[in-house]
C-alpha cells in the first residue's frame, strides 16, 4: 500500500490546477462537436450543390 499512499512515478512539474483541468476537457469537447458539425454541413451543403447542377 505504499505506491498507493506515496506515489513515486509521475509527474511533479507543471502540474494543472484542479480547476483547469474540467475546463480544458469540456472545452476540447465542446470545439470538437462544434468542428464536426461544421464539417457535416461543409458536407451536406456541397452534395446538395452539386445534386441540383
Amino acid at each position: 500500500m505504499d505506491f498507493i499512499d506515496d506515489p513515486k512515478i509521475g509527474h511533479t512539474k507543471f502540474r494543472l490546477p484542479m480547476l483547469l483541468v474540467p475546463v480544458i476537457m469540456f472545452s476540447v469537447v465542446i470545439l470538437g462537436i462544434a468542428a464536426s458539425k461544421l464539417f457535416i454541413a461543409s458536407v451536406v451543403n456541397h452534395h446538395s450543390s452539386t445534386v441540383e447542377d
